[in-house]
């Protein structure tokens, strides 16, 4: 059962990579297929002013890697048992951030943009049979800094697609909510990590403003695992060597 749910989790990171690259393939021939002498629009973004601003909105899917250790716990009447953990499933959230956006020169700018994230995960309690003992649903709402580096390809017409590549700074508000053995709630969240992210997009040079479609993977460099423990549920903290944060997110960028 453990395996089936680890490659299902795989299975679904290849596919959110292969749909990222057939996107943005579609998008580039659309692009270099348009007529060379089409006039651009928005010419400021590349030649005028050097500060940009703006706001994004978008949606993300919250998931943890996870890495139990296999040791025998207690989990009730004297009986023990190896418990195993896994965070199956992806529940969408939403994003909310601010753009500020620093050209360097035609190809290369800085992005910082500091805004809210809000997602859960599910983790999941499994004994060796594969049954389930429980669930516990696990909301984060960060606090986040992105910063950017954005690599502009040539402008072709006005559409130009982009890679960006950072690290993103967040602070988890709700991992300060209490432990609840009532309501089943036995693992805590560290609030605070660091995270590197990579992604790509295309840039719209709409009439008015310039409109972005962007998709980007983001990782935490650090185990959120708390060692808080609660009477009565000190076997799942236990049964964990380690907890890291994962998201991805699909943004569109107002300009």
């Amino acid at each position: 059962m453990m395996a089936v749910l680890k490659m299902q989790n795989y299975t679904m990171r290849i596919a959110i990579s292969i749909l990222i690259i057939v996107s943005l393939s579609l998008f580039s021939n659309k692009a270099m297929a348009q007529r060379n002498d089409k006039p651009f629009t928005q010419l400021d973004y590349d030649y005028g002013k050097p500060f940009h601003f703006g706001f994004s909105l978008g949606f993300n899917f919250m998931d943890f890697t996870i890495k139990n250790n296999g040791k025998p716990q207690e989990i009730g009447l004297g009986d023990t048992t190896a418990l195993w953990a896994d965070a199956s499933g992806m529940v969408p959230g939403f994003n909310v951030n601010i753009i500020t956006d620093y050209r360097l020169n035609e190809y290369f700018s800085v992005r910082c943009l500091p805004g809210l994230s809000f997602g859960q995960r599910d983790l999941k309690y499994y004994e060796p049979s594969g049954k389930l003992l429980t669930t516990m649903n696990l909301e984060s709402s960060f606090i986040e800094v992105p910063i950017l580096i954005k690599y502009k390809a040539k402008r072709s017409g006005d559409i130009r697609p982009y890679l960006i590549a950072g690290i993103n700074p967040r602070f988890d508000v709700a991992a300060y909510k209490k432990l609840n053995n009532k309501e089943g709630i036995y693992v805590r969240l560290n609030s605070s990590d660091v995270y590197y992210e990579f992604g790509a997009g295309l840039d719209f040079y709409l009439t008015y403003f310039k409109f972005s479609i962007e998709m980007k993977y983001s990782a935490g460099i650090s185990n959120v695992l708390s060692p808080d423990l609660v009477e009565g549920g000190e076997s799942y903290v236990k049964a964990l060597d380690k907890i890291q944060s994962q998201l991805f997110v699909i943004a569109f960028h107002f300009e």
